[in-house]
């Protein structure tokens, strides 16, 4: 079940979550407790955690940030082996793509052996990364449109990248790709089975994020989301301040109605004064 607990800033969302989190392991000691956070959070809510329920019971909660669930699903279950790509190595790599393929340029010709163009190729490679885009769908879609400058560009951004995929993969792993890669173990091993899941302090998730929380929430028995805003309605049609969660909300509950799992109604926390955690 997908639960929404809705509230704006300093409602006390953290802390209802957090008391929904005890509850869940008193009232189900055995089975598993996660709480999935941005990353930036994850030793304060280790502390809440600890300071709420004491040591031998915050040791049962697992606190995740989905850098960390991948970590954790590669340890339990493989993949994880290897040599992890890093900044300079992406660059290098980038230059290597692009010297590989300079000679099928046209229009990033010129500007092939610039570092400037190798910077801006990496942004793009992870942008679509997240978006779960792959060069072979980028030049898939370059195909499918009419003849002209945009087909091209994003035809030979395709091909670099695709060159710079395939020179990673000899011999390091793309953390950009830890997402991808371990959604496969998570599905097949039922890592969330039966488990009580809190998600807390996002306003929007990735296509990667998403894939991962479609698994959650077919595996889990209850998952519980918390976002900052007071309503679902969205009445300045996505150019509002709560716009981008509500988006967000929206696409949680259409995502547990495809995976077949019962969406209750959202839980609205009055306003009031700012809650310490």
């Amino acid at each position: 079940m997908l639960k929404l607990l809705l509230g704006r800033s300093g409602s006390g969302k953290t802390t209802k979550l957090r008391e929904m989190v005890r509850d869940a392991l008193h009232r189900s000691p055995e089975s598993p407790v996660f709480l999935i956070v941005p990353e930036q959070a994850s030793f304060e809510n280790e502390r809440a955690m600890l300071e709420l329920l004491g040591a031998e019971d915050a040791q049962k909660v697992h606190v995740l940030s989905f850098s960390r669930l991948a970590d954790e699903g590669f340890r339990r279950y493989g993949g994880g082996a290897g040599k992890r790509l890093d900044d300079g190595g992406r660059i290098l790599f980038m230059n290597l793509a692009l010297s590989a393929v300079q000679d099928q340029l046209e229009f990033y010709r010129a500007s092939a052996a610039g570092g400037e163009l190798a910077s801006l190729l990496l942004d793009v490679s992870a942008e679509l990364k997240m978006c779960e885009v792959s060069p072979e769908k980028l030049g898939k879609t370059a195909g499918r449109l009419p003849q002209g400058a945009l087909s091209r560009k994003l035809r030979e951004v395709s091909l670099i990248l695709s060159a710079y995929d395939a020179l990673v993969a000899r011999s390091f792993l793309d953390p950009l790709d830890d997402l991808t890669r371990v959604l496969p173990l998570l599905r097949e091993h039922r890592f969330f089975q039966d488990a009580f899941v809190a998600v807390d302090s996002f306003a929007a998730f990735t296509v990667q994020e998403y894939q991962i929380l479609r698994v959650i929430l077919e595996q889990s028995r209850e998952t519980v989301v918390s976002l900052c805003t007071d309503s679902l309605h969205d009445e300045d049609d996505g150019t509002g301040l709560f716009s981008l969660v509500k988006d967000t909300a929206r696409r949680l509950r259409a995502l547990a109605r495809e995976s077949g799992v019962p969406v209750a109604v959202p839980e609205v926390l009055a306003p009031g004064k700012r809650v310490h955690t």
